[in-house]
């Protein structure tokens, strides 16, 4: 199912040039079966759904999270030659600070966050950001995709940055502490403000940025408990896929099935449509943002 936000109001809109414009989609698959996903599908049926933000809903990069590589490594290779995949696997460590990744279970491999893309991604960096001292440690990832066809396009060198591309940058942030009250224990602001230095570092010669994930956050005005967290440049510096008016923190429609919006897209790129689709085959909706890129 599909819910259309349209034209973002405020945007920029068609302008009547010919700058290309790319569709950029988050999504957080649900797949591991050990934290409650099993009842949302297998990986047959998150392929079916990448191909589908792909080929019905015309993303040409996908920011995922909770995703299988296995699962990933076919969609990609089902989409076709000019899609790329980076990968950055999540880390369990126990109490004596040892890490071990997340398997995904039934052949699937291990499970992280991704970036699927039509076209080369190029310079790929893992993010530092602070994560939980034990338990489990997602992660933050960029790269620059080309906006050209990749087919048209020699792959660059892996640590090029050609002229033209996009930065994309995916993230999932660590739960909240049980003890909201308890600032020292709190990593999503630090993680969030990582995210937006990476974010808006453009490397000189691309279009700008998409930038998102799983932020496991409600906006600003939304849930007071977790207003603080927040960099005062989102929503305005650079704005939200579904984000109509420059002072809106709240009134956003939820991505998740809790009825909280969890998942975000931010750009200081012209905004021209955001959409909203349910899968099937998640508890998060999928999010896309159209740029002129």
């Amino acid at each position: 199912m599909r819910h259309g936000a349209g034209a973002v109001v405020g945007a920029g809109g068609p302008d009547g040039s010919e700058k290309p414009r790319l569709t950029v989609a988050t999504w957080n698959m649900c797949g591991v079966a050990a934290w409650g996903c099993g009842k949302y599908g297998g990986g047959e049926q998150k392929d079916e759904a990448l191909r589908s933000l792909a080929e019905d809903h015309g993303a040409r990069a996908l920011l995922v999270q909770e995703a299988c590589r296995g699962d990933l490594e076919r969609a990609r290779a089902e989409l076709g030659a000019d899609w790329q995949l980076a990968f950055q696997p999540y880390e369990q460590v126990d109490d004596a600070g040892s890490a071990a990744p997340v398997d995904c279970a039934d052949d699937r491999g291990e499970a992280g966050i991704g970036i699927l893309a039509a076209a080369p991604l190029t310079d790929v960096s893992p993010v530092a950001a602070p994560q939980p001292e034990h338990g489990l440690r997602r992660g933050i990832l960029c790269a620059t995709a080309q906006t050209a066809p990749a087919s048209q396009t020699a792959p660059a060198a892996p640590t090029a940055a050609p002229g033209g591309g996009l930065r994309l940058c995916v993230a999932h942030l660590s739960l909240p502490p049980a003890d909201r009250s308890d600032r020292g224990s709190e990593l999503r602001d630090d993680q969030l403000a990582a995210l937006l230095a990476a974010g808006t570092a453009v490397p000189s010669g691309t279009a700008g940025s998409v930038f998102g994930g799983d932020f496991n956050s409600s906006p600003p005005e939304s849930d007071r408990r977790d207003a603080w967290i927040w960099p005062a440049a989102y929503f305005d510096t650079v704005r939200e896929c579904a984000q109509e008016a420059p002072g809106q923190r709240s009134g956003f429609a939820p991505t998740h099935e809790n009825g909280l919006k969890l998942d975000y897209l931010f750009t200081a790129l012209p905004r021209h449509a955001c959409d909203r689709v349910d899968t099937g085959f998640s508890d998060h909706e999928a999010e896309l943002l159209t740029v002129t890129a």
